[in-house]
């Protein structure tokens, strides 16, 4: 009895402790992980060895090179704002099929500086940087994003990153491709970053203040001919003072410096719409884009289309939504047209007079004169297509 005894009295011990190394081991090792900066997190459903999406590395708070957006702590127009991509390039929106797979954000506090020693710049990575939202409102953050054009996903992950901003701020760490910046005051932001040697002008941040509401900006006429001025207006409101008024087309130079600008029509624009944008600023540096209405424009002395002559040719139909210049056929002597369309109620507008056409319609327009109509020009826009020819 003895011996069996001392037989049962080690394996009793041993199997305690066992049972008692195994649950402090396992804590100590589920813990050990809260004091490793470089720990890489995963969000469940994500795919670990997914190397486009690679997780989330503590570092100041700031997030992976793959990481999402942060979503929750940007203005309404920037919900589907892009992450940086694996290739390097601009981004682009994160889409509903990819979410779950990305780490979760930490862009809800200002980034600091890492306290670790920078590592030795070697100049392979290289790109651009922006704010991943180019307005915000004064008093949000701002995230400031690296996106990689030369070098791999681990050069950038082990490069020195500082971030350098027009507040004498400055953010450091390795692998550090963005960081998050409060801005209490509106106006224009800049940055600038040195990655792994290489320094690099971010685009710029607008911070906007008390908010502009533009109520309308309307065209003296909805259509002009080529040589004819078109005016637009602008009606605009805020609570601070509005200071200024900046006008620009891409269809041509706009004259005007107040809630008006001008800008005349030319042969280069028939057949098309243009516009103008408007700027609107304000006492609180708040800045407002703003697309005043279109205008379509026709060349009189250009021919989109010959008139028909005693019957009717679909080839020779006027296109719906289109305004072009139509001209009579050099053997008609009256104006009379015969017009028909695929429907009632369809609107055909002449030289500015409207004609209403229920399937079809004798129509003489204003301006055309009985006995010299061969060869006369008229401007014309229908709603839908429609067909005309000259009855005799």
């Amino acid at each position: 009895m003895r011996r069996l005894n001392n037989f049962f009295v080690p394996v009793l011990a041993g199997a305690s402790l066992f049972a008692l190394c195994f649950s402090s081991c396992s804590t100590e090792s589920s813990s050990g992980t809260d004091d490793d900066d470089s720990v890489v997190s995963y969000e469940k459903g994500q795919n670990p060895f997914d190397s486009s999406s690679s997780g989330t590395v503590d570092q100041g708070g700031v997030d992976n090179p793959s990481s999402g957006d942060s979503q929750d702590n940007k203005p309404a127009d920037a919900k589907s704002s892009p992450s940086s991509s694996g290739d390097g390039s601009k981004p682009t929106p994160q889409s509903a099929a990819t979410a779950d797979w990305m780490p979760a954000s930490s862009a809800t506090t200002e980034t600091v500086s890492s306290e670790e020693v920078l590592a030795e710049a070697k100049k392979v990575v290289n790109g651009s940087c922006a704010p991943m939202t180019t307005e915000i409102e004064k008093g949000g953050m701002a995230t400031w994003a690296f996106f990689r054009q030369n070098g791999d996903v681990f050069d950038q992950i082990m490069s020195p990153f500082v971030w350098t901003f027009d507040d004498g701020k400055v953010l450091k760490g390795n692998g550090m491709d963005k960081v998050n910046k409060t801005y209490e005051t509106s106006g224009v932001y800049k940055a600038s970053l040195n990655v792994d040697g290489n320094d690099i002008e971010c685009d710029p941040l607008r911070v906007q203040g008390i908010p502009i509401t533009v109520t309308s900006c309307k065209a003296a006429k909805n259509a002009v001919n080529a040589g004819e001025t078109i005016t637009w207006t602008v009606v605009a409101e805020s609570e601070a003072e509005i200071t200024g008024y900046s006008w620009k087309s891409s269809d041509a130079e706009v004259s005007g410096s107040g809630t008006s600008a001008t800008m005349v029509a030319t042969g280069e624009m028939h057949k098309k719409n243009v516009s103008a944008t408007v700027s609107v600023t304000n006492s609180d540096k708040t800045v407002l884009d703003y697309t005043c209405e279109s205008v379509s424009v026709v060349d009189p002395n250009q021919v989109d289309v010959v008139i028909a002559y005693s019957t009717e040719d679909a080839s020779k139909a006027f296109t719906g939504g289109q305004t072009l210049v139509a001209q009579y056929p050099p053997n008609a002597v009256n104006c009379q047209l015969v017009c028909g369309a695929q429907g009632d109620g369809v609107i055909l507008e002449i030289d500015g007079e409207e004609y209403k056409i229920n399937w079809s319609a004798n129509i003489t327009p204003k301006s055309c004169k009985d006995g010299s109509a061969a060869g006369t020009k008229i401007t014309v826009k229908a709603s839908m297509q429609v067909s005309c020819y000259v009855t005799y």
